[in-house]
């Protein structure tokens, strides 16, 4: 009975772990603007197409509901709604 109940339980959580909550909008606008007014390297990890990734950068502008961020070799347009994590 408990072997059961623990793969039940462990099986949920397999599951919920492909739902990825977005970062809410205002803290992450807090976030950006931290990193952009003191121009401290971030990293953001955003969803795109059912795609993770990961981006260490400048935060180098805002344009409408979209952020910047320049890193070594690229530069990086992203939907702040897209953004999962920031740190």
């Amino acid at each position: 009975g408990e072997l059961t109940e623990a793969q039940n339980t462990f099986e949920k959580e397999k599951k919920d772990d492909k739902i990825i909550q977005a970062l809410p909008h205002h803290l992450a606008l807090h976030l950006l603007n931290q990193s952009f007014s003191n121009q401290v390297q971030i990293k953001a990890k955003y969803q795109a197409k059912d795609r993770l990734t990961e981006v260490y950068g400048f935060v180098s502008e805002f344009i409408n509901n979209q952020v910047r961020i320049k890193s070594t070799d690229k530069i990086y347009l992203i939907s702040i709604e897209q953004i999962i994590n920031i740190s």
